[in-house]
């Protein structure tokens, strides 16, 4: 009996679970994004027209991933590198530069020098925020002479999981489960050059965190898609199998044969 860790809520991989057990194998499950969101109309006309703005700017980590599931969902993950960043810290501006961004952090929060000193008037700017926007952010954007697309983000909640450590098989249901999960395992590897319109200046944000949890090399990787076998690809963690499709049987077919090596 293997044990196969699940990125889902169980309500979420019910039939992946029960395949599972037919099998003889043991479900594990931890959510690491909290159980989905139905994408707002705005939100996913953003995502679709990404390539329309010159500048992201996005607040925080929750924020970005609800955003890259409306990317994936779209198609438009090609565009992201045609787009620059403003990230609200030094871990979401981690996580962009993974995916081939232009990024900027404002030091300390100093939002009006970064953004007067960066974006030009008549740019169109997306501005995503979970809670209400910084009006100091605001008054920026205001005074800039920007064009500016503002949508609020839900952000679902976290919830608690399964021992990551016991599982065998892990199956990675989406690119954003993929990034939260190459986060908690491998840690915030890449450094991001923290500048902002002022130029270079000492890193103000602390040191990369290291790893959440620490799992067995052991471990195979099943993805349930090429959306998430490439955002796993892309953050330097090895894919031992794809599923043909995003279905339960496909999904238990390519995680029988990874147990299988």
């Amino acid at each position: 009996m293997a044990r196969v860790l699940l990125l889902t809520p169980p309500e979420q991989s019910a039939d992946v679970a029960f395949l599972l057990e037919e099998e003889g194998h043991e479900p594990l499950f931890w959510p690491l994004l909290g159980a989905p969101i139905a994408t707002p109309p705005a939100l996913r006309a953003a995502a679709e027209q990404v390539g329309r703005f010159n500048w992201v700017v996005i607040t925080d980590r929750p924020v970005l991933r609800v955003f890259l599931e409306a990317i994936n969902a779209a198609g438009s993950r090609s565009a992201l590198q045609r787009v620059r960043w403003l990230a609200g810290d030094a871990a979401t501006a981690r996580a962009i530069e993974r995916l081939g961004g232009e990024v900027r952090v404002p030091g300390d929060g100093k939002w009006t020098s970064a953004v007067s000193g960066l974006l030009e008037s008549g740019d169109d700017v997306l501005v995503l925020h979970a809670e209400a926007l910084p009006e100091i952010l605001e008054e920026a954007l205001e005074a800039a002479g920007v064009r500016v697309t503002a949508l609020q983000v839900e952000v679902p909640a976290a919830r608690a999981g399964d021992r990551a450590e016991d599982a065998e098989v892990v199956i990675v249901h989406s690119a954003a489960a993929g990034e939260a999960w190459a986060e908690a395992t491998l840690g915030e590897l890449h450094h991001v050059h923290d500048q902002y319109c002022c130029g270079p200046h000492g890193h103000r944000h602390g040191a990369a965190a290291g790893p959440s949890v620490v799992v067995s090399e052991a471990l195979r990787v099943v993805a349930t898609s090429a959306s998430a076998a490439a955002a796993l690809q892309e953050l330097g963690v090895k894919v031992h199998r794809t599923a043909s499709a995003p279905a339960a049987d496909a999904v238990v077919d390519a995680a029988l044969s990874a147990l299988s090596e």
